[in-house]
């Protein structure tokens, strides 16, 4: 029997916007994420204590994501936030339920 590990959203969208070669590291939501949680009432995610590096909040009107990332400066960071951008939408777009309500992605770190 072969049994496969089940991801979560934000693994699997960290997975692939690391992929991006232009990205150099994604930095952890934690007080984005606290804040929205706690605003939300949702429980802290994660019992290891780690932060969550992509935050997403699913809602009946749609998802939210949001990340923080430092970029290598072999190209611009508009660049780089665009391919980021349709990464996460790609990634989305066959996930059943509402479609993403907001991205939002921040440069946080150049070089």
């Amino acid at each position: 029997m072969i049994v496969m590990a089940m991801t979560t959203l934000e693994e699997r969208l960290t997975a692939v916007i690391l992929a991006e070669p232009d990205v150099r590291t994604i930095y952890p939501t934690r007080p984005a994420f606290g804040e929205i949680g706690s605003r939300l009432g949702i429980a802290e995610i994660g019992a290891s204590g780690e932060s969550p590096k992509v935050a997403v909040v699913e809602s009946e009107d749609g998802t939210a994501v949001s990340i923080s990332i430092g970029v290598t400066g072999q190209r611009p960071a508009t660049s780089v936030c665009r391919n980021v951008h349709k990464i996460i939408a790609d990634e989305l777009a066959p996930v059943a339920g509402p479609r993403p309500l907001s991205i939002s992605i921040k440069v946080a770190s150049v070089g």
